[in-house]
């Protein structure tokens, strides 16, 4: 694992998986994908005692954003998570109240605002650990 963490990015369109993960990965990170809802709880269930923080799609085919929330959420998933997504942070936050939510990157994102939105998100796994 890199200095900076790892981070699961949970992206159902793959143009823009490849982009995050290319992105994340000239900050510093390790990255692992996931395409659906589904292969990412899968990863998470493995893998989440490792995981610094999540990218999550909010809209996704399957289970979407919120649904694997609510799994991660029943399962006792701890993973700092930040939703990902084309609609406004606004109507997020109202939509996730209640949510532990580390953070909102509304796309399309610029890598500063995905550098200093992840690293946040890391730092919150870190004061946690």
């Amino acid at each position: 694992m890199s200095q900076a963490g790892l981070v699961l990015v949970v992206e159902d369109e793959d143009p823009v998986r490849r982009y995050t993960v290319s992105l994340l990965e000239e900050l510093g990170y390790t990255v692992l994908q996931a395409s659906d809802g589904s292969e990412a709880i899968a990863v998470l269930r493995e893998r989440s005692a490792e995981i610094s923080a999540m990218l999550l799609d909010h809209s996704m085919p399957g289970l979407s954003g919120g649904e694997v929330l609510a799994q991660l959420e029943s399962e006792g998933l701890k993973v700092p998570v930040v939703l990902t997504s084309g609609h406004d942070r606004t109507s997020l936050e109202r939509r996730f109240a209640g949510h532990d939510i580390a953070g909102y990157l509304q796309k399309p994102f610029r890598v500063e605002m995905l550098d200093e939105t992840v690293r946040a998100a890391v730092a919150r796994r870190a004061q946690a650990s």
